[in-house]
């Protein structure tokens, strides 16, 4: 009998050794920035519109749109890529499919198949009514009030010496902001690889990421985010505050 008790003893010591405790992925919270995801969206590319009133999201492969400060998201197109960036003229926005650099190393948004009317809610083809498919804009950069530039920095660590130019490996990219002549590296409570940036009206500063997670220090790839979300961090404050 007391065999019989010793056995069942070790048998619930052994279930209760090897019951798993869940890994609770650690809450986002900073007080100048907030954390909005698109659930298996996978990476956030281009950006397009306000979080206070209607934003677009280009994810990995489809376009979405909230009006709910991200609450809910509606999907209005899929283009089984990325859109490098929404282009407005007007009353239209033109979504960029391609993305290269120039002979000046000047990386261009270009190219856009289609277009909208109603800030991403519906989508039309350009060659339909013979609307031009080639345009471009400069990628992943922006200007606010012609005061500041705010540009994605590539980073990129050469093979070796022989390596040639953007031939390497990709580090994470950086925020480089641009003001009366000179340019510094923003400082972001993050370390998910950048995609692309995005301001709106108000000031605020998108910035578009991908899953993967790089070291603080070097740059380089560690690991993934655990979810298939596409996120994007959003400023609390003005632009320009965040360079105080």
């Amino acid at each position: 009998m007391k065999l019989f008790k010793t056995i069942a003893l070790m048998m619930v010591l052994s279930s209760c050794a090897k019951k798993e405790v869940p890994v609770v992925p650690p809450i986002f919270n900073d007080p100048n920035w907030t954390r909005i995801e698109i659930a298996d969206g996978k990476e956030a590319h281009a950006v397009y519109g306000s979080i206070d009133d209607t934003l677009m999201v280009s994810t990995l492969t489809e376009i979405y749109q909230t009006t709910d400060k991200g609450k809910t998201w509606l999907k209005t197109k899929v283009n089984h890529q990325p859109i490098y960036g929404f282009l407005s003229v007007k009353d239209t926005v033109f979504a960029l499919q391609s993305n290269g650099l120039l002979n000046d190393n000047l990386r261009m948004a270009t190219f856009s198949q289609y277009f909208s009317l109603d800030k991403g809610f519906t989508w039309d083809w350009c060659s339909k009514f013979r609307i031009s498919e080639q345009r471009f804009q400069e990628f992943a950069t922006v200007s606010v009030n012609n005061l500041l530039k705010i540009k994605l920095k590539e980073n990129i660590e050469p093979f070796d010496e022989n390596s040639a130019p953007w031939s390497g490996y990709v580090l994470k990219s950086d925020i480089q902001v641009f003001k009366n002549g000179t340019s510094k590296i923003l400082q972001v409570p993050f370390d998910n690889q950048i995609n692309n940036v995005h301001v709106d009206k108000s000031g605020k500063l998108y910035v578009s990421v991908g899953r993967g997670i790089h070291d603080k220090k070097t740059g380089k790839y560690l690991s993934s985010e655990k979810s298939q979300s596409a996120i994007i961090y959003i400023s609390k404050k003005n632009v320009k505050q965040l360079m105080d």
